[in-house]
């Protein structure tokens, strides 16, 4: 009984991480056009917001990867 529930807990495991890896692979990629009209937006938020300098950097990318999610595009890593 043991060893039946030890297998059927990997297999799920295994089952729910397959499906998360290609979920996570499926999204598109947004074009640079639409990063580049998202970061804008988001620079303006930043300059509204009066963020500090040292912080803007970080905004900038995590604003962006919020609206990327939110339209359904993969996340980036950077915006250089």
């Amino acid at each position: 009984m043991q060893s039946t529930m030890t297998r059927l807990t990997l297999a799920t495991i295994f089952t729910s991480c397959v499906a998360l890896s290609f979920t996570a692979n499926a999204l598109p990629q947004a074009s640079v056009k639409d990063v580049a009209s998202l970061k804008q937006a988001c620079q303006q938020i930043a300059l509204e917001d009066q963020l500090p300098e040292a912080e803007i950097a970080s905004f900038l990318l995590d604003c962006v990867n919020d609206q990327l999610t939110e339209m359904g595009y993969e996340r980036i890593t950077s915006l250089d």
